[in-house]
C-alpha cells in the first residue's frame, strides 16, 4: 500500500493540486448486507466481504457520480469546477465524511452513522463552489469495545488505531506475497476481506437489511473451483468484481489457506492442481495447507510436490515437513 505515501502535500491540502478547490461534497452509499435466500452448495459468497459480493461498485456508481458532478457545475454556472472521486486520488475520505456529518469514526476506524451503520461506501465531489459546512456527528461508541475484542488477528493495538499489516482485509486483498504464518489462523474461513468488526457493531443492527444480487459467476464459485481453475480462466471470471484487486494468484493463495484452516481433505485434489502454479506464494500456501490437513492423502500430495518443486527454500521446507511426519 505504498500508494498511501505518495504526494503527502496533496493529502494535507488538496489546493496544492487543485488551486480552485473550496469545498468537498461527501457522499455515503449503503450497500446490501444480506446473502441471497439460496446459494449453490459450497458457494464462496459467504466467505467474501459484503461489498465484494456485488458487481464492482467503482463501475456501478460511476454514472451517478458523474451526473452529480455535472449537476454541481450546472448549478454553479459558468466557471464552476467539480471533480468526483471514489477510492482514488489523494483524499482521506473517512475523515472528510466525518467532518461533513455523515458519521463518526468508530473505535474500529470505520465511519459509523446512527441510522445506516458502517456498511457504506464513500465518495466525494471536489468543487470550486463555496458550500456551507454541515455539523459533524459526535462520537457514539461510548464504552463499547466489541469490535476490538472480536478481531481475529488482534489488529487494533488500541481504540481508533488499526495495525493494517495484521488486518484480515489487508492480508487477503492488498498484501503481496505469503501471509505470515502466525496470522493465518486468524484468517479462518475468509477468502476476501473481513466484516467481523462491523458484524459485532451494535449500530449495524439499526441499518436497513437488503439482499445482494451477486456479481455474475460469483455465487457459483467454490474453493475447489478456484484451486482447480487455470489462472487465465479464473482471472477472466473475476472481471467486473472487487476480487480483481487481489487477482487469481492472491485468490488461490487465500483459498489454500482457508482449506488448511478448515482441514478440508476433500480439497486436496484441487490443491494439487494449484501446486503447479507459477507463483511460489501460491505453492507455499498449498504446501502449508497439506500440513494443516495432515491426512495420509495430504501427506502423499506433499511428497509428490517435493519431486517438482524448483524453489530451493520451498523444497527444503517440504522435505523438513515430510521428515517431521515420519
Amino acid at each position: 500500500m505504498d500508494w498511501l505515501e505518495r504526494t503527502p502535500q496533496w493529502r494535507k491540502d488538496i489546493r496544492t493540486r487543485y488551486p480552485w478547490a473550496k469545498s468537498f461534497l461527501c457522499i455515503s452509499i449503503d450497500y446490501p448486507t444480506e446473502l441471497p435466500k439460496s446459494l449453490p452448495e459450497g458457494s464462496v459468497l459467504p466467505r467474501l466481504a459484503r461489498y465484494a459480493r456485488m458487481p464492482d461498485y467503482h463501475a456501478g456508481f460511476k454514472p451517478a457520480l458523474l451526473s452529480l458532478e455535472k449537476q454541481i457545475i450546472d448549478i454553479g454556472g459558468p466557471g464552476t469546477q467539480a471533480l468526483w472521486y471514489q477510492d482514488t486520488g489523494p483524499f482521506l475520505e473517512r475523515a472528510l465524511a466525518a467532518r461533513a456529518g455523515l458519521g463518526w469514526i468508530g473505535k474500529n476506524t470505520m465511519l459509523i452513522h446512527p441510522n445506516h451503520g458502517s456498511f457504506t461506501l464513500l465518495a466525494l465531489v471536489l468543487t470550486s463552489l463555496e458550500l456551507e459546512p454541515d455539523t459533524p456527528i459526535t462520537d457514539h461508541c461510548g464504552t463499547c469495545t466489541r469490535c476490538l475484542e472480536a478481531c481475529p488477528t488482534q489488529a487494533f493495538p488500541e481504540p481508533f488505531k488499526l495495525n493494517a499489516s495484521k488486518c484480515v482485509s489487508y492480508l487477503t486483498i492488498e498484501h503481496q506475497g505469503a501471509i505470515p504464518h502466525d496470522l493465518r489462523a486468524g484468517v479462518g474461513g475468509l477468502l476476501f476481506g473481513c466484516d467481523i468488526c462491523n458484524d459485532v457493531c451494535p449500530w449495524n443492527s439499526k441499518a436497513a437489511k437488503t439482499r445482494v444480487k451477486p456479481a455474475d459467476g460469483l455465487a457459483d464459485l467454490t474453493l475447489n473451483t478456484i484451486l482447480n481453475a487455470k489462472p487465465e480462466h479464473l482471472q477472466k471470471r473475476l472481471e467486473g468484481t472487487a476480487l480483481e484487486r487481489t487477482g487469481e494468484a492472491g485468490l488461490k493463495r487465500n483459498a489454500a489457506i482457508v482449506a488448511g484452516n478448515e482441514k478440508l481433505e476433500d480439497a486436496v485434489g484441487a490443491l494439487e492442481q494449484s501446486s503447479q502454479h507459477d507463483s511460489p506464494t501460491v505453492r507455499e500456501a498449498v504446501y502449508w495447507a497439506y500440513k494443516q490437513i495432515g491426512t495420509a492423502k495430504a501427506k502423499a500430495a506433499l511428497a509428490r510436490a517435493q519431486k517438482h518443486e524448483t524453489d530451493e527454500a520451498l523444497r527444503d521446507w517440504v522435505i523438513e515437513t515430510l521428515q517431521s511426519w515420519r
